[in-house]
């Protein structure tokens, strides 16, 4: 903006783009032998700079070393996907890309961090590709038309047909030229194919073939300026002519010629466009929607406490109150409590040194993101202050309600109730392949195992009686294996805690189990003071043991 108004400069155009790709590159052995008067910072600077001019050719010098392209996070669950296969596929992507786009041979000679374009053309490969390379380098020539891939560079028939309508030439540039320049080579039309190409600007322009001054190079260089009249073309009768004269069917190749007269090589890609709201938020969060979500639980650190300044009205109608008890004045905005006369509470307010009533406390998370805990979500309890509960410094454990991608803040909860989410408020959806049933299942297995622990859980007892054990069933019987008939032991019962019982011994290796309910207890701990055997009603546990047992 300076630059604009001081030194009446254009505006400045300022992107943000992804600067993974830039932080490996940088420290690349390739980056550092083509800079290496470069510090890291500035060969990051262009690494960035040029994926933005053509992010294919900067992603390509990845592949120098295929493991090199795996240091790039494509997936969140790329890892769980096999490494060749991974690889093979990336291959793939690059391979079709490459061959869409088109490869400028006499650009990879001149601009030698293109070169790594050249081994993705199909019918090449990197040791072809390395080679013709080098021999236009040792040549120090330039390749003017596609016939030059067998003449000059030795190119075999069979990859001559599969490469040759891939590799484009700029023949705009080629003006200085003795030899013939055709102007298809800058097209993506197969040289097999020239021919129907000026078969098809020769019938748009209306010429007269049987003419002897007819020209198709110049029919077709004419049509190039105009290529509006290749419309009026009927090219199903082109195409059954050719099915006639045993060429198969062309249709296709045919409505791709005039696709291509009409804008030789253009670009099919995407056009850049500037990151959305959204976009820019996770590339500098380094989150996805995925990562970070409303109902998420996140630790963040507690930075300071958040104030609303009074204004002109409320300090207007501003009632500080005296302590009885210590007889000094409060601030009725920030709670200070520590002013003897009334006038220096409002000296505290016209010097402006009220902060204001607290609003929460304010947090950051991890990967940067501002956090707000509103007061009343610090708590299920009354929180009349933050200040009572959290200081600088401290660590929370909360759970995201909202987020805010335009001002990189979210509003947090640490409320027990909220971060229990017993009533599933703040659960994901779950995608449309999630196995519900079997979480149905897993539930249900979860409550029975509960309810068995729960039947097998015996709760200590603070019961003072001679026969009174703190033990289980088992522990019962083995312990009855040593002693007499007749004799009894009263233990927990795993019915609950307000039941008993009480097990004697019948005889060697007979027992009974006799159920105790007790009634008027005064805690789950202690004996109730009644004890009910069926319909039957006990005073004590002597009582029992004297009227049922013996």
């Amino acid at each position: 903006k300076e630059l604009e108004e001081e030194e009446q400069l254009a505006p400045i155009a300022v992107e943000l783009l992804d600067n993974e790709l830039g932080r490996f590159i940088m420290n690349s052995p390739r980056a550092e032998a083509e800079h290496r008067d470069y510090p890291p910072l500035l060969r990051q600077a262009l690494s960035l700079a040029r994926r933005m001019q053509d992010p294919l050719i900067e992603f390509s010098q990845l592949c120098v070393n295929n493991e090199d392209l795996l240091c790039l996070r494509f997936h969140p669950l790329q890892e769980q996907v096999n490494k060749e296969e991974l690889l093979h596929a990336l291959e793939l992507e690059f391979i079709n890309r490459v061959n869409e786009v088109g490869v400028d041979i006499n650009r990879c000679v001149a601009i030698i961090h293109t070169t790594t374009l050249a081994q993705f053309v199909c019918g090449l490969g990197p040791r072809k590709a390395a080679y013709i390379l080098k021999v236009l380098k040792q040549n120090n020539a330039r390749l003017e038309n596609r016939n030059q891939l067998v003449m000059m560079c030795h190119m075999g028939p069979k990859v001559f047909m599969n490469c040759a309508g891939f590799i484009k030439i700029d023949t705009k540039s080629l003006g200085d030229s003795e030899q013939y320049i055709e102007l298809l080579d800058g097209s993506r039309v197969h040289p097999e194919t020239y021919d129907w190409a000026r078969k098809m600007a020769v019938d748009a322009l209306e010429y007269d073939e049987s003419a002897e001054d007819a020209n198709p190079a110049a029919a077709l260089e004419e049509i190039l300026e105009t290529p509006e009249r290749l419309k009026d073309l009927d090219l199903d009768a082109f195409a059954e002519e050719l099915e006639r004269q045993g060429f198969g069917n062309k249709s296709i190749t045919l409505y791709d010629i005039r696709a291509e007269l009409n804008s030789m090589y253009k670009d099919l890609r995407t056009p850049f466009r500037s990151p959305t709201v959204e976009e820019k938020f996770n590339m500098l969060t380094k989150e996805t929607p995925e990562t970070f979500y409303i109902g998420k639980l996140v630790q963040c650190r507690v930075t300071g406490i958040a104030h609303r300044r009074p204004q002109g009205e409320q300090l207007d109608q501003a009632n500080p109150v005296r302590s009885e008890e210590t007889g000094l004045w409060r601030c009725p905005f920030c709670q200070q409590d520590s002013f003897p006369e009334l006038s220096e509470v409002w000296n505290h307010f016209d010097s402006s040194e009220c902060p204001g009533q607290a609003t929460g406390v304010l947090t950051r998370l991890d990967n940067g993101v501002s956090g707000f805990v509103p007061t009343k979500m610090i708590s299920d309890k009354h929180v009349k202050s933050p200040e009572e509960r959290v200081k600088p410094g401290m660590e929370l454990y909360t759970r995201i309600i909202k987020i805010d991608i335009e001002r990189f803040r979210v509003d947090l909860t640490c409320r027990s109730s909220d971060l229990s989410d017993q009533n599933g408020d703040y659960r994901p959806a779950r995608d449309l392949y999630y196995d519900h049933e079997t979480e149905e299942t897993d539930r249900k297995a979860d409550e029975e195992a509960k309810k068995k622990q729960a039947r097998t859980t015996y709760v200590k007892r603070v019961i003072v009686h001679p026969c009174f054990h703190n033990i289980s069933y088992k522990q019962a019987v083995k312990l009855m294996e040593s002693m007499d008939q007749g004799d009894v032991i009263v233990r927990p019962s795993s019915k609950g805690p307000d039941h008993l019982t009480v097990t004697w011994k019948v005889d060697d290796g007979i027992y009974q189990h006799i159920d105790v309910r007790e009634e008027g207890k005064e805690n789950a701990f202690s004996l109730g003071q009644s004890l009910w055997i069926n319909n039957e009603e006990f005073e004590d546990l002597d009582e029992i043991i004297a009227r049922h047992i013996q």
